[in-house]
């Protein structure tokens, strides 16, 4: 059927109906026979990308025509399992993985007898502080 003047009447008044109305159901005459095709293509071996891309709907809907399931509003999620609405939502915190200072100091030694000992410092901060040692003489 694809390519078919059947396929081409179903996709433009399927392209009308959204261009009408944004959200919601199709009509049950219109869906029915989109329904229709996307079980025959599917049995013919079509993906529910391939009948999606042929009707211009979204793929989640191909599967609910196909599945013969619960038909939601256009584009709606599908709903969550009874058990899965009983699971209450705990709130989680991502932090990046804590790595501990290593324990290697390193000591520095200046001309004038200024020490400085460093531990768990990237060597940007340590060349500030030399910097910064050496401004204040």
């Amino acid at each position: 059927m694809p390519g078919s003047r059947e396929l081409v009447q179903l996709c433009a008044e399927l392209s009308r109906y959204r261009e009408q109305k944004s959200r919601g159901k199709y009509p049950s005459e219109l869906r029915e026979r989109a329904e229709a095709y996307a079980r025959e293509r599917s049995r013919a071996g079509a993906t529910p990308t391939e009948i999606a891309t042929e009707l211009g709907v979204h793929k989640m809907t191909v599967d609910r025509w196909v599945a013969g399931g619960e038909r939601a509003d256009e584009g709606a999620l599908p709903r969550a399992t009874n058990a899965a609405q009983h699971v209450p939502f705990l709130p989680v915190v991502v932090r990046p993985e804590r790595r501990e200072a290593p324990h290697v100091r390193l000591n520095v030694a200046f001309a004038d007898g200024t020490r400085m000992q460093v531990c768990g410092i990237g060597a940007r901060d340590l060349v500030e502080a030399i910097e910064a040692l050496r401004r204040g003489r």
